[in-house]
């Protein structure tokens, strides 16, 4: 970086990341944002822009403010939620952490998996109401997971699948072979494999070909005791034909990191 560049950091990164590259880059100025106006005075010298966890109207209106930015470096792994009209009106670079996240949602989908299959939920809720009725559980040894869309974070959650003694189906663009990954087909497969699977994993980025690509037809293949589990894009899924899935049981559960909405409303079924 060159020297005497000014860096803007929106507020959702702590103020331990801030010191940390003020000391790597002692030449350049980092100044965080608040979450809302009013904006600093010198917003608008800003060149760069690091921020996660915003919404596009949000990253809209701060780029309004900060017309200088010419670059973008957000702290996620996916650029859909960065493409405002601003973006490219004024042809901003882009920068993303291909990786960041591989290992904590790796984790998570897991933590989500594990307190399904051992009913964790109802647990808890037994011990609120001081209840002695220990549900059954089951095992995922010998299970079958699919993951669609064997990347970075797919790949891990594969992995560890794996180190359960689960049986891996992958799904994957190319198509292309994986250490972790039983079977690997493409795409055009993915209807021939959901009714293997005990467990679907969806990884796979927001794009126009992954667009609803969980619909009722795909539902409908699925087990009744099978499980999913979006860490992807809202947009990979249609709500209503899971909302109608999940109400008449054709599907054991669901786990949902990610909506169409963000925030959900409140009167969502979801």
């Amino acid at each position: 970086m060159r020297d005497n560049v000014l860096v803007l950091v929106n507020h959702l990164y702590e103020a331990h990341h801030v010191a940390g590259l003020a000391a790597r880059f002692p030449s350049s100025r980092f100044v965080q944002l608040p979450a809302a106006p009013p904006w600093p005075d010198d917003i608008g010298e800003g060149e760069v822009l690091l921020f996660a966890g915003l919404r596009k109207p949000q990253l809209s209106a701060l780029l309004q403010a900060a017309a200088g930015v010419r670059w973008i470096h957000t702290g996620s792994a996916g650029f859909d939620w960065v493409r405002v009209p601003e973006v490219d009106e004024r042809d901003i670079t882009l920068s993303r952490c291909a990786d960041v996240m591989s290992i904590p949602i790796a984790e998570f989908v897991f933590g989500s998996v594990l307190a399904h299959a051992k009913h964790l939920h109802a647990l808890r809720e037994a011990q609120l109401e001081r209840s002695w009725a220990p549900p059954m559980h089951s095992e995922l040894h010998g299970k079958t997971m699919l993951v669609v869309g064997v990347g970075a974070i797919g790949g891990r959650v594969a992995g560890l699948a794996r180190a359960f003694g689960m049986r891996v189906l992958g799904v994957k663009r190319d198509g292309a072979a994986h250490p972790c990954v039983d079977s690997m087909v493409g795409p055009d497969a993915l209807d021939d494999v959901l009714g293997e699977a005990d467990v679907v994993v969806l990884t796979a980025p927001g794009t126009a070909e992954t667009e609803g690509m969980i619909g009722a037809a795909q539902l409908a293949r699925m087990k009744p005791t099978s499980y999913l589990v979006n860490v992807a894009r809202g947009s990979l899924i249609d709500d209503e034909a899971l909302i109608a899935a999940l109400t008449k049981a054709t599907i054991a559960g669901a786990c949902l990191d990610a909506f169409r909405d963000e925030p959900l409303p409140p009167d969502s079924p979801l």
